[in-house]
């Protein structure tokens, strides 16, 4: 018996470590570090989606998901155009590079998903996401410190 409890955050750091060096490694012939759940929403949605839905969808403030759509439009695979039906608003649409890696984003999604939840019952995995869905909800209030965790592939 430990003296102190372990935070709940220590284990799920841990498999986000192991989560996103995971991806890194079946995804590597993707030509994208990150924000690769981001084009799928934005094909999910057919291209409707403004900055603040996207942001919205994300969890993330409005500036970070600036950062992440420049990120993605120097890159060549999203650019902004002007919502017709509300001038002051910004759709994100996809380009043909991005439309091209879709389906092997969403490959490698369903792969490492089936790989953690390997001999875990279906029942199992439907709980796990309703819990995270209820921690979400009891550690949500109005006056929370905004954390962005903003990961990159290191280098060997």
């Amino acid at each position: 018996m430990s003296k102190y409890e372990e935070p709940l955050i220590y284990q799920l750091i841990q498999i986000t470590k192991k989560y996103l060096g995971a991806f890194s490694d079946i995804s590597q012939h993707i030509p994208l570090e990150r924000y690769h759940y981001a084009l799928l929403l934005i094909d999910e949605h057919r291209e409707t989606l403004t900055q603040k839905a996207l942001a919205e969808l994300l969890q993330v403030d409005k500036s970070f998901l600036v950062t992440m759509i420049d990120y993605l439009t120097s890159n060549g695979f999203v650019y902004r155009e002007t919502n017709l039906e509300d001038r002051r608003q910004q759709v994100i649409k996809l380009t043909s590079k991005a439309k091209k890696v879709i389906p092997d984003i969403d490959t490698s999604f369903k792969t490492l998903n089936a790989k953690a939840f390997e001999n875990i019952p279906e029942e199992d995995v439907k709980t796990f996401f309703k819990t995270i869905e209820l921690l979400q909800g009891n550690l949500t209030h109005k006056h929370q410190h905004e954390v962005i965790l903003d990961y990159k592939t290191i280098k060997s």
